[in-house]
């Protein structure tokens, strides 16, 4: 474990820190990097010891899962708005040993619920992890005072039944 890049990236997040998108801070404590291309959002991770697994052998499923929702929920707010995670998926293909690189992008853009995707690869550019998620995108009034209300969990509608509510929220 490399102490001294720990206290730094500590002491860089605590001093740097800012409450925004590509500022905030578990972005600048693990030393992420994000990026945009057309209607897409890269995330770079800068991998070391302190962030595999207890066995040494991989990335952090935890870790690497964080990356994957960063990189989500920063291509929602630049080209969208602010929205939250409702759920996601991961698929984990083979292990990370060196720097990765997440690539998100949207599959559906619907009024309420976005879909959107992430493709994780590793430092030999090969497919190591792929994510689908649902995220909620919140009221323009509400974004910033966090009282919006996420559709009911048990149903993409939001209706709580199963089915299609009042509002067609895809």
């Amino acid at each position: 474990m490399d102490e001294a890049l720990i206290r730094a990236r500590l002491d860089e997040a605590l001093r740097e820190t800012q409450p925004d998108f590509g500022a905030f801070f578990l972005l600048r404590l693990f030393g992420l990097d994000v990026s945009y291309g057309e209607e897409t959002c890269t995330v770079r991770i800068p991998t070391s010891a302190e962030m595999f697994n207890p066995q040494g052998t991989s990335l952090h499923g935890g870790v690497l899962t964080m990356a994957v929702d960063i990189s989500m929920g920063h291509l929602c707010k630049r080209f969208l708005s602010t929205c939250v995670t409702v759920d996601m998926d991961l698929k984990y293909l083979r292990p990370i040993n060196g720097p990765a690189r997440c690539e998100a992008s949207f599959l559906k853009k619907g009024r309420r619920l976005v879909t959107v995707q992430t493709r994780v690869f590793d430092q030999r550019d090969r497919l190591a992890a792929f994510a689908t998620a649902t995220w909620y995108r919140l009221p323009e009034d509400t974004a910033a005072d966090g009282d919006a209300e996420p559709p009911d969990a048990t149903s993409a509608a939001g209706d709580g039944g199963g089915g299609r509510g009042q509002e067609d929220v895809r």
